[in-house]
């Protein structure tokens, strides 16, 4: 899990960012490229693909930072928003070059525990993963971000509603959506 980032240290970064100071986008690119990099990862299914889409995200950030209008009551939240809706359209982009239905892997996202000498629980594992890959593909972005923070990322409401730039009840209410969703998609996957 990663730490908290405070309002003050990002209002701060962003304009030291938007002065041009190196050291600051250096900075901000170690406090998010790993967010988003898993983020892309369990968007795209591809490490690699991931990989060089966070390499783009910061190119662009680099190049739109000087015209980002940061939000004084929620810097944090306002930010973090900015760089997954990036990563969001950016991910849609490449879906729509490669012309294809994007997969989300779960395996690699999150690994499966370690089963002892039982290839049998390890299959049936491995079926469960991606039948949960396959639900997560199914939802909606936010509801998709809800998920990763409270599950992947072991957020709590009130991170992930900062995180996204939400209330409390907006996450929840995404949340009880989302995986009533995925309940759906996995009930009509066993008949």
């Amino acid at each position: 899990m990663h730490r908290a980032i405070t309002d003050q240290e990002i209002t701060t970064l962003v304009l030291r960012c938007q002065r041009g100071e190196v050291d600051a986008v250096e900075t901000l690119y170690e406090l998010y490229a790993d967010r988003l990099y898993r983020y892309l990862l369990a968007r795209t299914g591809e490490p690699d693909v991931a990989t060089d889409l966070t390499t783009e995200l910061f190119v662009r950030v680099i190049d739109r930072i000087s015209r980002f209008k940061l939000n004084r009551r929620r810097p944090a939240a306002s930010v973090s928003a900015w760089l997954y809706r990036i990563a969001a359209n950016m991910v849609t982009d490449h879906y729509r070059e490669q012309q294809r239905l994007p997969q989300v892997s779960l395996n690699e996202q999150w690994p499966l525990p370690a089963t002892r000498g039982n290839p049998e629980k390890v299959t049936e594992k491995q079926e469960e993963f991606e039948l949960l890959s396959q639900a997560m593909t199914a939802l909606s972005e936010d509801q998709r971000l809800v998920i990763i923070g409270k599950f992947g990322e072991d957020m709590s409401n009130a991170e992930v509603a900062a995180w996204l730039g939400k209330t409390e009840g907006a996450v929840k209410s995404l949340q009880h959506r989302a995986l009533r969703a995925m309940a759906r998609f996995l009930k009509r996957e066993e008949l």
